[in-house]
């Protein structure tokens, strides 16, 4: 599949470049703000291995942008890592393995799944769809909301069946493998 304007998808490419390069770099060169609000890690080595492929993801995305043909580079791989965060994110938070801010994390990997998509090159010209992103925007927003609200349930079963506070927020700390 080509990229139906190059202009728009290099734009594309360097912003979601920059938001992988960006989301990378916090927990690197921040740990103790990043563990604030995304919940303390007992693998770092795991958390600094993730945050340093999504810095090479996103200069990759950044440097396929200014190649002729590099966009296509970079529409194939911002949707195979946002599609990837966004399945741990939607995965994992209802489980109450990871904590619900990563909702917000799957938002935004979804809003870049669709940004991608849209600018896919269409056989024909596609009609206009006046209600297209609001209708996008509601149906995010709605998975957003329904994945809190089971996050939600599933914690508060775990506290009214009398689940120790370790076992309650995994995320906070768990056991290491063995």
């Amino acid at each position: 599949m080509t990229i139906q304007d190059d202009t728009g998808a290099a734009a594309l490419a360097r912003a979601h470049g920059l938001f992988n390069i960006a989301g990378g770099l916090w927990p690197l060169l921040h740990m103790p703000s990043f563990e604030k609000v995304f919940g303390a890690k007992t693998d770092r080595w795991l958390e600094r291995t993730v945050a340093g492929l999504l810095v090479g993801i996103g200069w990759t995305q950044i440097r396929a942008a200014s190649v002729p043909g590099g966009a296509d580079q970079a529409r194939r791989l911002g949707m195979a890592t946002a599609a990837t965060l966004l399945a741990v994110d939607l995965v994992h938070v209802p489980t109450g393995r990871i904590r619900p801010t990563y909702l917000l994390d799957a938002a935004a990997e979804a809003m870049w799944l669709r940004a991608w998509r849209a600018r896919a090159v269409r056989p024909e010209p596609a009609p206009t769809r006046g209600g297209s992103l609001f209708a996008g925007a509601a149906a995010l927003a709605a998975g957003c909301v329904t994945g809190g609200v089971l996050a939600a349930r599933m914690l508060r079963r775990r506290a009214e069946a009398g689940d120790s506070e370790l076992t309650r927020a995994r995320y906070i700390r768990h056991p290491a493998a063995r």
